[in-house]
């Protein structure tokens, strides 16, 4: 299992259900690698991959061992770009084939070509509940013109079109980082229903053209796993689009 064969990745990270370490967290990491990444590697292989919010690099990495021939990864908390350099380095990656940017994904977005970012996938995983600047986010991937967007997030069970607002604190890992519309450490973040996600998509410009069957995939590979409790209930999806 890739976390298995990859174990740095679990140690330079604080997020998480449980603690980074254990085997209930390396489990359900595993389990994401297999439905985000190896169920796509159709669309990764000999692709050039951006991701979004890249943390330490995990996903990142992952893209380019199922095939991506470079990834980017743009990343706003410097300790983190710094974590995803190491273990890059680490697992001796051609440094020709990444790079990892300290930046605000939304000045990015702004302005792909300014950094000389060109990808043909787009991967927003694990980023969309930690923002409200939904306009911006889907219109900046726009920009970057990419074959496929894939985006894994949790969502607000409601059959409503509606979004759930929290107040994160930037401090933490587990929440969005500092941006210019936070106010004392605190970051006004939305997590939408699924009816919601889906008009943003198309209002936008993007086609759903793939929904992963949580509930079925852990039926059928891993019937006995708790710790991908919020997939089987239905409170986070994996879908990949394409662009209009």
């Amino acid at each position: 299992m890739f976390f298995d064969d990859y174990p740095q990745f679990l140690v330079t990270s604080g997020t998480g259900a449980e603690p980074a370490a254990t085997a209930a967290e390396c489990t359900r990491l595993n389990i994401r690698h297999e439905a985000m990444i190896a169920e796509h590697e159709h669309i990764l292989r000999g692709k050039r991959v951006l991701d979004i919010a890249s943390h330490d690099g995990r996903w990142s990495f992952a893209a380019l061992k199922a095939g991506a021939t470079h990834v980017t990864g743009v990343e706003a908390r410097p300790e983190l770009v710094t974590h995803a350099d190491q273990n890059f380095v680490h697992y001796g990656t051609d440094p020709s084939s990444y790079q990892f940017l300290e930046a605000d994904v939304f000045d990015l977005l702004e302005d792909p070509a300014a950094r000389q970012v060109e990808v043909d996938v787009v991967m927003c995983l694990g980023f969309i509940y930690h923002t409200l600047r939904y306009p911006e986010l889907f219109t900046g991937i726009r920009r970057l013109k990419a074959e496929h967007l894939l985006i894994d997030t949790a969502v607000y069970p409601s059959k409503e079109k509606v979004v759930r607002l929290f107040g994160e604190d930037v401090t933490k890992q587990t929440a969005g980082a500092d941006n210019p519309y936070a106010h004392a450490q605190r970051n006004l973040t939305g997590r939408p229903s699924v009816s919601a996600l889906e008009m943003m998509l198309d209002v936008y410009g993007f086609d759903v053209v793939e929904r992963v069957d949580w509930p079925e995939f852990l039926r059928q590979r891993h019937p006995t796993v708790k710790s991908a409790h919020q997939y089987r209930q239905g409170r986070r999806l994996t879908w990949l689009c394409q662009q209009r």
